[in-house]
This record gives structure tokens, C-alpha cells and sequence, in this order.
């Protein structure tokens, strides 16, 4: 199946073009205004009209610190011992893989690692309270079954996310944090946050911008990001001073998962029609991605999957004036690659190889 639809696309893809090519054509041929370019007019001016501007260039230093980029070609700030602050790496999910996924226990393990950045995500229950969790359900993290947004937090609080953690012993009896508990914490802990926005649910955008009202140190610490440009588009609307990013990875709509290696992972839909629609929907995406986003939603930093970023993707990138940084990095040797070759900051599961003083120089 999956062979036939990768087939089946490209001849779409294919057909598009060439019958784009030629109608383009031909309308510059009969026309003196091709119909096709006062498209183009008009969208440009609808997404200079509605785009928003990038926060000031000193609150998202402030938050991720002197680009590793730069340090590499200015010698005046090559030692960062002279108080300058570089993000090295970012402990995603809280180093899930060294302690339960979200939890505050991770948090602070990795703030007692040396740390100083962490990535969580952020869902709603049924009954519509923030709280920290990746999976739409309960199951892989716990014994129990269901989904989040059919579940009350009062049924949410009882579930212990340590129950299949390889490190259980240590952490037993982990409860999911609320989203309030976490910022708090964070901030305590002197951690700058990369809020991950899970599902499409539009009524996270005023969870986040009641946190950031209360929280007003947010503006200097936190990151926002999601894979949904839509709902990055209404959190800068609402709060131009929200610094923002917006995930990305090939086939995010058609595939539950991507590898440089093996390619795509799993089909998310068995039919041919909604498999159809997915693959359109990536396409675009992909465009939208590399040419609109970070103009229309003044992005600062773009989250990649770590198979797709070169030498060349972090060039084209810095001209836009906005980082890269990708994820998943857990490897020592790919810490080593990112960190000295590309110098980049990565997102990290593991504080293995943290620890042995990896340097950008």
C-alpha cells in the first residue's frame, strides 16, 4: 500500500507541476497581466499586512544566550568564562531518558547536572487544567489506559509516569505536574523553558498568555514553541513580546515518525484519500516552512529533526536571522557533531556525555 500511494503522489506531484509550468506559461504568453502574478501581489500584500515582527534581538539573547555561531567568528567572545551565557544543549523533556519524561524530579536532576535550559510540553484535560505531558494518552508512560483530554486532572494526579521508567526504583510515585507548578519551578531554578504546545487545541493560547501575565520573568526565560504555525501565529498576535518557535520534521502529517536512515515511519491513515490529503497537507507545509513561517509569525528559533539539518540548512537559516536547533541529540559522538562542527544548541534526552565539557570551539 504504502509503495502504490508513494507512487500514485508522485505522478500528482508531478502533474501539478507540469500543468502549472504551462498555465503560467501560457498566461504570460496571452496576457500582459498573468492572472497567476496578481495572485502572487495579493498574497504578498495579505502576509506583509498580517505578519508580526520578531521580538527585540536583546530579550531572545537574553534567553538563549550568544549565539555559538558568532563566538566561532569573533574572537572578543570566544571565552565564554567572561560572563557570557551560551545554551549549549537543552534537556528535552527533562532528560527523559535519565528520569521520568515532564516530571519535576527530571527538571531539577538536570539543574543538579549543570543544565541550564529544559523542553516540556504542555496538554489539557478533559476538564480544560494545564498540565505537563507529551502523549495524547496515559498508557505508554503508565499502567493505566485512556486519553488525556478524556481525563480530569483529579483522575490525571493519581497516575505515577514512573511505573515503566527503566529508573523506576529511583523515581517511584511521580504524579504529573501541573503546567503552573512547572513555570514555577523553572523559574526558581534559574532554567529557561522551551514550552512545547501539544495537539491543535486553540484554548492553550490563552493558557499562555495568562502565564506569561503572571509570570513576567517568562519574557526573558521562556521559549514557545509548537508544530501547529497557526497557533504560534495567535500567541505573537495576542503578545508581540513572546518568543517563539515552531517545529518541524518530513512527513509530520503523513507519518507518525521520520528517520534519515529508513525514511518514514509508520502511515497515520490506512485509506488512500485522507493519505492523500496528508501528503498535500506536508507539501505545503514544507513550502510554508521554508519560505513564509518566520516571515509571517517572527520566528526565533526553528526546532529541525536532527537528519535534515546540514551546514547548509544553518546558513540559510542565520541570513532569516533565526537559530536552529535540533532533536532529538543523544548520542555522545552527535553531541561532539552538532556542538563543534555545526555549532549549534540540540535538544538532549540524556545527560550522558553532557558531563565531558563539550565546547562549541
Amino acid at each position: 500500500m504504502a509503495a502504490v500511494v508513494d507512487v500514485i503522489w508522485s505522478c500528482i506531484k508531478a502533474s501539478f507541476y507540469i500543468y502549472g509550468f504551462w498555465l503560467y506559461s501560457s498566461e504570460i504568453i496571452t496576457f500582459t497581466i498573468p492572472t497567476a502574478g496578481i495572485g502572487a501581489i495579493i498574497l504578498f500584500i495579505l502576509v506583509h499586512i498580517g505578519r508580526i515582527p520578531p521580538p527585540d534581538p536583546a530579550t531572545v539573547e537574553e534567553i538563549l544566550g550568544q549565539d555559538p555561531l558568532l563566538l566561532e567568528r569573533d574572537d572578543s567572545k570566544k571565552d565564554i568564562k567572561d560572563g557570557l551565557y551560551v545554551m549549549k544543549s537543552i534537556a528535552h523533556r527533562g532528560a527523559a531518558l535519565d528520569a521520568p519524561e515532564n516530571s519535576i524530579s527530571a527538571f531539577r536532576q538536570a539543574k543538579e547536572k549543570g543544565m541550564t535550559a529544559v523542553e516540556f510540553d504542555v496538554a489539557l484535560t478533559k476538564d480544560q487544567v494545564p498540565i505537563v505531558f507529551h502523549d495524547d494518552t496515559v498508557d505508554r508512560m503508565t499502567d493505566a489506559t485512556g486519553r488525556i483530554n478524556n481525563m480530569t486532572w483529579e483522575e490525571l494526579k493519581q497516575l505515577d509516569i514512573s511505573e515503566k521508567h527503566p529508573m523506576r526504583h529511583k523515581y517511584g510515585g511521580e504524579r504529573i505536574p501541573l503546567f503552573e507548578d512547572v513555570v514555577k519551578e523553572c523559574l526558581h531554578l534559574g532554567l529557561r523553558m522551551f514550552i512545547d504546545l501539544k495537539g491543535d487545541d486553540l484554548k492553550l493560547v490563552p493558557v499562555i498568555h495568562n502565564a506569561y501575565k503572571t509570570h513576567k520573568e517568562m519574557y526573558t526565560r521562556a521559549v514557545v514553541t509548537s508544530f501547529n504555525p497557526f497557533l504560534i501565529y495567535l500567541i505573537r498576535r495576542g503578545d508581540h513580546n513572546i518568543t517563539s518557535s515552531l517545529a518541524w520534521r518530513p512527513h509530520v502529517y503523513a507519518s507518525t515518525s521520520y528517520s534519515g536512515a529508513e525514511g518514514e515511519g509508520r502511515p497515520r491513515y490506512n485509506s488512500l484519500p485522507p493519505m492523500l490529503a496528508a501528503r498535500s497537507v506536508d507539501v505545503i507545509n514544507k513550502w510554508a516552512y521554508n519560505n513564509l513561517y518566520h516571515h509571517m509569525l517572527g520566528l526565533s528559533v526553528v526546532l529541525l529533526h536532527k537528519d535534515v539539518i546540514t551546514s547548509e540548512v544553518v546558513r540559510r537559516w542565520k541570513e532569516r536571522g533565526v537559530r536552529v536547533m535540533p532533536w532529538t541529540v543523544n548520542l555522545p559522538l552527535e553531541k561532539q557533531y552538532f556542538s563543534r562542527i555545526l555549532k549549534v544548541s540540540y535538544l538532549t534526552d540524556t545527560l550522558i556525555g553532557e558531563e565531558n565539557g563539550l565546547k562549541f570551539s
